[in-house]
């Protein structure tokens, strides 16, 4: 029977071929009209098509296709941003995303071998779920970054809760308070994490919400627990608050608290509020440690407690390192702002100015901070009475190109700069610290003054130019006149000076001094008519000098000598002349 079917199967392919060689005659004569009749059976299978809604006309393209040719037209090695691969999502109505009952009592981290194997182990239609308890195992033993590579793909609200945990507990950007609330407000149990996403994100809120969900933190794995612990003390010390911290710290039995270095940090921090002695040297010695340095620091400054001056300079020594390569804004804020206290307490500017253009520091929090310690060290030193911090003031100023570029008080701190600076002596510095800023007319005065002393008349010259109606840099430009020797620049500043009693005198005394007596006849006779006694006496002793003066100028008599008077005596027709002179 098997082998009839074979023969029929065989039979039926073989006819076809036989039938084709029997008619290949009259198959050529209709090949003429087959491409006319191909043509009209293809349009009505594409109008047919059209009718159905299979395809689209031409011109009436989807969007979509427009968006392809636009995709295709990008420049090479560009591409566009695609979309997340699936939406974060609260889902209200299925189980509590967030349950570690099973994990509760998971501490080593040998367990975790076992859920590796297990996940590896489960059918691809599993996948999903079994990442997820892996993702749980992580984070239960405290290695968020793992929990949340195990998750990056994963979609649905499950995933996307344990997700959220990670990044919170990453502690390495900003958590999310939006999803955490959202959660909370179908999920009660969900409090504790919204809690802790306030108190991350510094909101005051986070204090009472955490408070209220005590219960839910209890029920947390103990190294979960521990984290949570250490990453909100610090928060609530911030704000003062004394009793909440230390239930949380009496979660956990001493053995515990002996074994985890957070809870003793977390214990370090409680004794330090409720001013335990020596509690600032246990915490002190979390300076060491990278993972607690930031709110070590910080706990420290807000107690005001000091640290020794070698270890002052070998944790600044460290953290400038740190603001140089690392890129997490939130762990360098505490760094931040004990650089910058420590640098602007010792005139430290040039460091300062370094922080400001560090690629980790381009935020508008720590360039506010920035601006905001260098501006009160310069405030400071500007009003210091030691030369040495006034100095280092002036240079910041002279150096900075952008911290107090947009700064309210630059107008201020470059003008008492400029001050300081002429009264050093600096006449390049004031002039540098002139150009950024106005500065105002005492302190052009007091320039003009040191570059006459210096013996730059000219620049004195040309600031009476820039500033003609500045009676001090006028009566400048005339001494600088008189000394230079240029009359038509003196009789122009003459001109423009009030005639006081002072103003004269050192006109006629420096004339004299200068014995140029070059000053105009007002000018003098203004002096002539001087009535107070002192300035009369003093105007008195440069007309005698310029009489003087005027006297030694008149041509010299002729004198003779002893052995030619009787010569000259004897000659038949004397002058009278000679003989007067020679009397005389």
């Amino acid at each position: 029977m098997k082998r009839l079917c074979l023969l029929l199967l065989l039979g039926s392919c073989l006819a076809p071929v036989s039938f084709a060689r029997e008619n290949t005659e009259a198959a050529t004569k209709s090949e003429e009209g087959a491409p006319t009749q191909l043509a009209n059976e293809l349009d009505q299978f594409v109008r047919d098509a059209i009718d159905g809604g299979l395809l689209t006309p031409t011109g009436e393209a989807e969007p979509e296709v427009e968006a392809d040719v636009e995709e295709e037209m990008l420049p090479v090695g560009v591409r566009r941003r695609q979309a997340a691969p699936f939406p974060v999502e609260v889902d209200c109505d299925g189980p509590y995303p967030l349950d570690f009952g099973e994990f509760e009592r998971f501490d080593r981290y040998q367990q975790i071998y076992t859920f590796q194997d297990n996940a590896s182990g489960l059918p691809s239609e599993t996948e999903p779920a079994g990442g997820i308890q892996l993702a749980k195992a992580y984070l239960a033993l405290g290695l968020y970054s793992e929990a949340g590579m195990v998750l990056k793909s994963t979609p649905g609200p499950v995933a996307a809760a344990y997700r959220k945990v990670s990044s919170l507990m990453e502690n390495r950007a900003a958590a999310d308070v939006d999803y955490f609330r959202k959660l909370s407000e179908c999920r009660e149990e969900a409090g504790v994490w919204l809690g802790a996403a306030l108190l991350a994100n510094d909101q005051d809120e986070g204090v009472q919400t955490f408070n209220e969900n005590l219960n839910g933190f209890r029920k947390l794995p103990f190294r979960l627990r521990a984290d949570l612990t250490a990453m909100v003390v610090p928060q609530l010390d911030k704000r003062g608050e004394r009793i909440l911290p230390v239930k949380l710290l009496a979660d956990f039995t001493p053995e515990q608290v002996n074994e985890a270095s957070q809870l003793q940090f977390v214990k370090a921090v409680i004794d330090l509020s409720e001013g335990r002695p020596d509690a600032d040297k246990s915490v002190r010695k979390f300076l060491s440690e990278p993972l607690f340095q930031e709110q070590a620091l910080a706990v420290l400054m807000r107690h005001d407690k000091p640290l020794s001056g070698a270890h002052e300079e070998i944790l600044l020594g460290e953290l400038m390192k740190k603001f140089g390569q690392s890129g997490n804004d939130r762990e360098l804020a505490a760094s931040l702002q004990f650089a910058l206290q420590e640098l602007s307490g010792r005139s430290h500017y040039r460091p300062i100015m370094e922080l400001s253009g560090m690629p980790a520091l381009q935020n508008e929090a720590a360039q506010s901070e920035i601006r905001r310690q260098f501006i009160n060290g310069l405030e400071r030193d500007l009003a210091s009475d030691n030369r040495l911090r006034n100095l280092a003031a002036i240079d910041a100023l002279v150096s900075d190109r952008s911290i107090l570029e947009e700064a309210p008080e630059r107008s201020r701190l470059y003008r008492s700069g400029a001050s300081l600076a002429v009264r050093f002596g600096l006449v390049s510095l004031t002039r540098v610290l002139m150009n950024r800023e106005d500065a105002d007319d005492a302190v052009i005065a007091e320039l003009a003054g040191l570059e006459y002393r210096s013996g730059d008349f000219d620049a004195v010259s040309n600031w009476a130019q820039a500033y003609p109606n500045n009676g001090a840099l006028n009566l400048l430009a005339a001494k600088s006149a008189i000394r230079k020797g240029d009359a038509v620049g003196l009789r122009v500043y003459e001109q423009r000076l009030a005639l006081e009693a002072e103003t004269i005198l050192t006109l006629v005394e420096l004339d004299a001094a200068s014995n140029r007596w070059m000053v105009s006849e007002t000018i003098y006779n203004a002096a002539a008519g001087l009535n107070d006694p002192v300035a009369k006496q003093r105007a008195e002793r440069v007309f005698a000098m310029r009489q003087a003066a005027r006297d030694l100028a008149k041509p010299a008599r002729s004198r003779l000598a002893m052995a030619k008077v009787a010569s000259v005596l004897n000659k038949p027709e004397p002058s009278s002349e000679q003989v007067t002179g020679g009397a005389h």
